[in-house]
Protein backbone atom coordinates (compact mmCIF):
# COMPACT_ATOMS: atom_id res chain seq x y z
CA UNK A 1 0.00 0.00 0.00
CA UNK A 2 1.45 3.50 -0.86
CA UNK A 3 0.00 6.98 0.32
CA UNK A 4 -0.02 9.72 -1.95
CA UNK A 5 2.88 11.89 -2.75
CA UNK A 6 3.47 13.58 -5.65
CA UNK A 7 7.15 13.66 -6.45
CA UNK A 8 7.09 14.29 -9.54
CA UNK A 9 6.57 18.12 -10.68
CA UNK A 10 6.40 17.35 -14.37
CA UNK A 11 2.86 17.75 -15.58
CA UNK A 12 3.51 15.64 -18.46
CA UNK A 13 2.72 12.69 -15.71
CA UNK A 14 -0.08 14.03 -13.51
CA UNK A 15 -3.52 12.64 -13.92
CA UNK A 16 -6.12 15.63 -14.67
CA UNK A 17 -7.59 16.42 -11.80
CA UNK A 18 -11.09 16.23 -11.87
CA UNK A 19 -13.45 18.10 -9.12
CA UNK A 20 -16.64 14.63 -9.41
CA UNK A 21 -15.75 11.91 -7.46
CA UNK A 22 -16.60 8.48 -9.24
CA UNK A 23 -19.83 6.62 -7.70
CA UNK A 24 -18.80 4.81 -4.57
CA UNK A 25 -20.59 2.26 -2.05
CA UNK A 26 -21.05 4.62 0.15
CA UNK A 27 -23.32 8.08 -0.36
CA UNK A 28 -22.35 9.86 2.75
CA UNK A 29 -18.69 10.11 2.52
CA UNK A 30 -17.71 13.17 4.40
CA UNK A 31 -20.17 12.36 7.27
CA UNK A 32 -18.46 9.84 9.02
CA UNK A 33 -21.18 7.12 9.00
CA UNK A 34 -21.50 4.33 7.00
CA UNK A 35 -24.53 4.64 3.99
CA UNK A 36 -27.54 3.13 5.05
CA UNK A 37 -27.83 1.00 2.36
CA UNK A 38 -24.16 -0.41 2.49
CA UNK A 39 -23.00 0.29 6.00
CA UNK A 40 -19.46 -0.93 4.57
CA UNK A 41 -16.48 -0.22 7.03
CA UNK A 42 -13.23 -1.80 6.43
CA UNK A 43 -9.32 -1.76 5.45
CA UNK A 44 -8.90 -0.69 1.94
CA UNK A 45 -8.28 -3.88 0.02
CA UNK A 46 -9.49 -3.60 -4.15
CA UNK A 47 -12.79 -5.65 -3.89
CA UNK A 48 -11.65 -6.61 -7.66
CA UNK A 49 -7.68 -7.99 -6.81
CA UNK A 50 -8.08 -9.43 -3.03
CA UNK A 51 -5.79 -7.37 -2.29
CA UNK A 52 -3.94 -3.88 -0.59
CA UNK A 53 -1.09 -4.90 -2.66
CA UNK A 54 -1.57 -2.05 -5.15
CA UNK A 55 -3.66 0.36 -3.12
CA UNK A 56 -2.51 3.92 -3.50
CA UNK A 57 -4.30 6.08 -0.78
CA UNK A 58 -5.73 9.34 -2.16
CA UNK A 59 -6.93 10.78 1.06
CA UNK A 60 -7.80 9.93 4.56
CA UNK A 61 -9.67 11.56 6.91
CA UNK A 62 -8.86 10.10 10.76
CA UNK A 63 -12.05 9.51 13.68
CA UNK A 64 -13.32 12.22 15.49
CA UNK A 65 -13.50 11.58 19.22
CA UNK A 66 -15.95 13.13 22.16
CA UNK A 67 -14.68 14.34 25.14
CA UNK A 68 -15.40 11.41 27.23
CA UNK A 69 -13.16 9.49 24.82
CA UNK A 70 -15.88 7.49 22.96
CA UNK A 71 -15.76 7.41 19.12
CA UNK A 72 -18.10 10.36 17.27
CA UNK A 73 -17.25 9.92 14.14
CA UNK A 74 -15.82 7.18 11.93
CA UNK A 75 -11.97 7.87 9.76
CA UNK A 76 -12.95 7.55 5.95
CA UNK A 77 -10.47 6.78 3.44
CA UNK A 78 -10.30 7.06 -0.71
CA UNK A 79 -8.03 5.21 -2.96
CA UNK A 80 -7.61 3.98 -6.06
CA UNK A 81 -5.98 0.43 -6.76
CA UNK A 82 -2.75 0.75 -8.92
CA UNK A 83 -3.33 -2.92 -10.92
CA UNK A 84 -6.98 -2.56 -12.42
CA UNK A 85 -8.08 1.07 -11.60
CA UNK A 86 -10.85 0.64 -9.50
CA UNK A 87 -11.84 3.30 -7.36
CA UNK A 88 -13.34 2.95 -3.78
CA UNK A 89 -13.96 5.05 -0.84
CA UNK A 90 -15.63 3.89 2.42
CA UNK A 91 -15.74 4.10 6.32
CA UNK A 92 -12.35 2.53 8.38
CA UNK A 93 -12.33 0.93 11.60
CA UNK A 94 -11.00 2.94 14.71
CA UNK A 95 -7.97 1.17 14.69
CA UNK A 96 -6.82 1.48 11.53
CA UNK A 97 -4.49 4.06 9.89
CA UNK A 98 -2.37 4.61 7.06
CA UNK A 99 1.06 3.33 6.93
CA UNK A 100 3.48 5.85 8.46
CA UNK A 101 0.70 8.06 9.56
CA UNK A 102 0.45 10.03 12.84
CA UNK A 103 -1.05 12.74 14.19
CA UNK A 104 0.95 15.81 14.88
Amino acid sequence: MTTARNINLDSAHARPHSTARPPTRQNTLGTGRPSVDSGYVGKPTCDKCRTDEFVYLESYIPPTYRRDGTVSTLGEVAYTCTRCENFSAHSVPVTWTPPGWYLG
